[in-house]
């Protein structure tokens, strides 16, 4: 049994009701105490967990301090291993990208940049097990529909290829969309998120962009958000058979 979560934690900022993209813009390019904080709360939320991929990660721009979160959430969450995916760099800003972390080895790990009008959208791809492996594929969608299919019809040719594939990550498009029905309908994955599973934002969640999916030959499988309030998304467990 593995004990995943996916979350898209918005670099630790913090933003807990509409008013706080507002009252709080200042914590998007400064170095403030509460985001230390609030990425402990984080870390100590991930620590039960067997694999966890997170989105919206910063790698040590200037908006953090220069401290480097995948490292920072890492060791206090204490997990062994990690891969990242840095995709958008502003220039000393931030370094912004994806995460997983796990408890088991990370034999291999490879970054593909995503299609799509703007750049800055990636897919992380880590296989996970010494014996028998796992992919795991952490991604972070654009927000347009035409960038969004020609982005699930490139992960769909990468991740072909795998037989044992957990797919999570931050969609930016709901179950009844056509660019995630074609997908659904067309993969060798199963969804398994349904229109239910309402993970934004975390102050009203009302809309389900956040999604996993797995390959049908995987076990039985459960899913839930859950209900901490660090970031402007909840984060979605699934507790699944290998």
């Amino acid at each position: 049994m593995i004990d995943f979560l996916s979350y898209n934690i918005q670099a630790g900022i913090g933003t807990y009701r509409p008013m706080d993209y507002v009252l709080k813009v200042h914590r998007q390019i400064m170095p403030v105490r509460p985001k230390i904080r609030n990425l402990e709360k984080i870390a100590d939320y991930l620590r039960p967990h067997d694999i966890v991929c997170l989105q919206e990660v910063d790698f040590g721009g200037f908006r953090t301090g220069f401290l480097n979160q995948a490292r920072f959430l890492k060791a206090r969450a204490r997990f062994p291993f990690m891969a990242y995916q840095l995709n958008r760099k502003v220039g000393r800003l931030s370094l912004h990208g994806n995460l997983v972390l796990s408890r088991s080895p990370i034999r291999r790990q490879r970054t593909y940049p995503l299609p799509g009008s703007v750049s800055g959208r990636g897919l992380l791809v880590a296989e996970i097990g010494t014996r028998n492996p796992i992919c795991v594929a952490n991604t972070h969608f654009s927000l347009g529909s035409e960038d969004q299919r020609r982005q699930f019809e490139f992960v769909d040719h990468i991740l072909g290829g795998y037989s044992r594939v957990i797919l999570a990550g931050d969609f930016n498009c709901t179950p009844d969309s056509a660019v995630l029905t074609e997908f659904d309908e067309a993969s060798d994955l199963d969804m398994v998120t349904e229109v239910h599973h309402h993970a934004f934002p975390s102050w009203n969640p009302s809309r389900a962009i956040d999604h996993i999916f797995v390959s049908k030959s995987l076990g039985p499988q459960t899913c839930e958000i859950g209900s901490v309030r660090y970031s402007d998304h909840l984060p979605l467990h699934l507790k699944i058979e290998v």
